[in-house]
């Protein structure tokens, strides 16, 4: 059965949080979503345009309509063009530039990868020393020990691209210096 987003579901803490927020519209998903894709509903903020949107492993689908079944249908349709495209992945939406995060678009059915490729890393913006936060950030991924297990324990995809930071940010510290701490006088 689909996975459908906490804060549709009455009794939950999201439920009652969303609630307050703004109207949760009951509804029941009518497509033959995947067992493991979460599903989620609603009425954009401006305007008011009715969405569903759908989380299939690896991907986001979003469909707006008349009313959410129309938006659901529409999402479906465009799960259904994805699962059948033989993808060709490329970093250019159309009408949108190229991404450089590591997102990916299909050219042939504009579906969508969060992370088909490695980010484009421009080597020129890491040639300088760290800023005061990036210090702090460095301090905290290298000696707060108990906050970084907490952080691998809750966000556990997370936890190799802390550490990649921590690793860039002390090169950069080796290489390039700290700018002067606040109050402190540059040597």
């Amino acid at each position: 059965m689909v996975k459908i987003a906490a804060h549709h579901i009455a009794g939950t803490p999201e439920h009652g949080f969303s609630s307050m927020l703004h109207s949760n519209p009951d509804y029941t998903p009518t497509c033959a979503w995947p067992d493991d894709c979460m599903v989620q509903w609603g009425h954009g903020l401006v305007p008011a345009v009715p969405f569903f949107e759908a989380f299939p492993v690896g991907t986001f689908i979003r469909g707006e309509g008349e009313t959410i079944a129309a938006a659901e249908q529409q999402a479906f349709e465009k799960y259904q063009r994805d699962l059948a495209c033989d993808h060709v992945w490329g970093r250019h939406r159309e009408g949108r530039g190229t991404y450089t995060n590591g997102a990916a678009f299909c050219r042939k059915c504009g579906g969508f990868r969060g992370s088909m490729f490695c980010p484009v890393i421009v080597l020129g913006h890491m040639r300088k020393p760290l800023s005061n936060w990036e210090r702090d950030w460095l301090d905290s991924l290298e000696n707060d020990h108990e906050l970084n297990a907490h952080m691998d324990r809750k966000y556990p995809a997370d936890a190799a691209g802390r550490r990649r930071s921590a690793r860039m940010l002390r090169i950069r510290l080796n290489q390039f210096g700290a700018a002067p701490a606040t109050g402190e006088a540059a040597a």
